[in-house]
């Protein structure tokens, strides 16, 4: 009996540790790995032409592959709590949608997974930084007008 406690705890605790580790790596995805990645090009780089090119060449390429690593722990996410494996399961959520059935039904039959949510209101998230930063923060290259 206590052995099947501890088992329990230790799976509620990795599920949770994993789910964290999606959260916190959705909001990685979208607005760490951009930072990070303007950072260590301005660090490498001394030319203008360089920079760039490490920055449209590096930060989208660690996008795909933190973005990749995130669903891999997402199925061992699902895995630990007894749901299908996203191979298994027969429609998309984001397809779901386009039927005629009504909400609860298709919420149902193909629910929104975490890995889908968070990165979804990690981006959006993302964006709204991008927009307050680019209007209210960011001086202007030119310097004041006059």
């Amino acid at each position: 009996m206590a052995a099947r406690l501890r088992h329990d705890v230790l799976e509620r605790l990795a599920g949770g540790a994993l789910a964290l580790g999606i959260v916190v790596g959705s909001a990685f995805v979208w607005i760490g790995i951009p930072l990070g990645g303007f950072w260590l090009a301005g660090e490498l780089t001394t030319s203008a032409e360089g920079f760039l090119f490490a920055a449209l060449g590096g930060i989208p390429l660690a996008m795909v592959g933190f973005g990749w690593l995130l669903y891999r722990i997402n199925d061992l996410y699902v895995g630990l709590r007894g749901g299908e494996r996203r191979a298994a399961l027969g429609r998309s959520a984001w397809l779901v949608s386009s039927t005629e059935e009504r909400g609860k039904l298709r919420r149902a039959r193909a629910p929104r997974s975490l890995i889908d949510v968070a990165m979804t209101t990690s981006a959006v998230v993302a964006l709204a930084l991008l927009v307050i930063w680019f209007f209210f923060l960011a001086g202007s290259p030119l310097g004041p007008m006059a």
